[in-house]
C-alpha cells in the first residue's frame, strides 16, 4: 500500500535547512521525507545528525545553522552512493516498487519488466522490501550525488507528491459521485419496485439452494 505523505510548503529557516539536505527521501532520519526532517529540525524537535547519507560534514553544517551540536555517537554512511538494480529474469511486473520509489527513478508498468534510471536513483533502498520476489539489489552507483542531483530530486519529489494528491482527490470525487448516483436511484425507486427487487433476490437464493440440494442428493446416490 502506498504511504500517504502530507506535502509541506516550507519557508524561512525550514526551507533553508531543506535545501541543504541531499533529498534522498530515504526516511532514515525518522521522518517521512527531507522536508519533514527540515521542519522538525527548525522547530528543535530533532537533532542535526539524523541524516546518515548526508555524512558528518552535512551534520556539522546543520548543527551550525541550528546552533546545536552533533551527538558523539552519531553514525553516518560512507561516501559510496548506492543505486538500485532490477534483476530482469526475476521481475514479475507487480509494480510495487514503482509506488515505493519517492523520486520516480523506476520505470515500467504492471505485468511488464521494470527498470531503474540510474541518474535519478538516490539509493534510498525503499523499493527493496516491497519486492515480493527479491529481485531488487543495491549496488555502488559509480558516481557522487551532487548538489544539482539534490536540487533536481527535490523538485521531482514535490511534483510526485502533487500528482499523488490530485490523483487521490479524483478518486475521492468519483467515489462520492457514485454514492450520490446510487442514493438518487434508491430514493426515486418506488416501494413496488423495491419489493419486486427483494422478491427476485429471494427467488434467486431459493433456486440456488434447491440446485445445491439436488446436486448433493445426486452425489449421495
Amino acid at each position: 500500500m502506498q504511504k500517504k505523505i502530507t506535502p509541506l510548503t516550507l519557508s524561512g529557516f525550514a526551507d533553508a535547512l531543506d535545501k541543504r539536505l541531499p533529498q534522498y527521501q530515504c526516511e532514515r532520519c525518522g521522518q517521512p521525507d527531507c522536508a519533514h526532517y527540515a521542519q522538525a529540525l527548525a522547530a528543535r524537535l530533532t537533532t542535526p545528525d539524523r541524516c546518515a547519507p548526508g555524512g558528518r560534514v552535512l551534520a556539522e553544517q546543520l548543527a551550525a545553522m541550528c546552533d546545536a551540536s552533533v551527538l558523539p555517537g552519531a553514525v553516518f554512511d560512507d561516501e559510496v552512493l548506492q543505486c538500485a538494480r532490477v534483476i530482469e529474469e526475476a521481475c514479475i511486473g507487480c509494480a510495487r516498487c514503482l509506488r515505493a520509489c519517492p523520486l520516480d527513478a523506476l520505470i515500467g508498468a504492471p505485468k511488464w519488466l521494470h527498470a531503474v534510471l540510474p541518474r535519478l536513483c538516490s539509493g534510498c533502498g525503499l523499493c527493496v522490501p516491497t519486492c515480493p520476489v527479491d529481485c531488487i539489489v543495491m549496488e555502488p552507483a559509480g558516481r557522487v550525488w551532487s548538489n544539482d542531483d539534490a536540487a533536481a530530486a527535490r523538485h521531482r519529489y514535490r511534483a510526485r507528491l502533487t500528482r499523488l494528491v490530485k490523483s487521490a482527490a479524483r478518486r475521492h470525487s468519483k467515489q462520492n459521485s457514485a454514492k450520490q448516483n446510487h442514493a438518487e436511484q434508491t430514493s426515486t425507486e418506488t416501494p413496488e419496485a423495491r419489493q419486486r427487487t427483494i422478491a427476485e433476490a429471494l427467488a434467486t437464493a431459493r433456486a440456488r439452494r434447491m440446485q445445491h440440494r439436488a446436486r448433493r442428493d445426486v452425489d449421495k446416490s
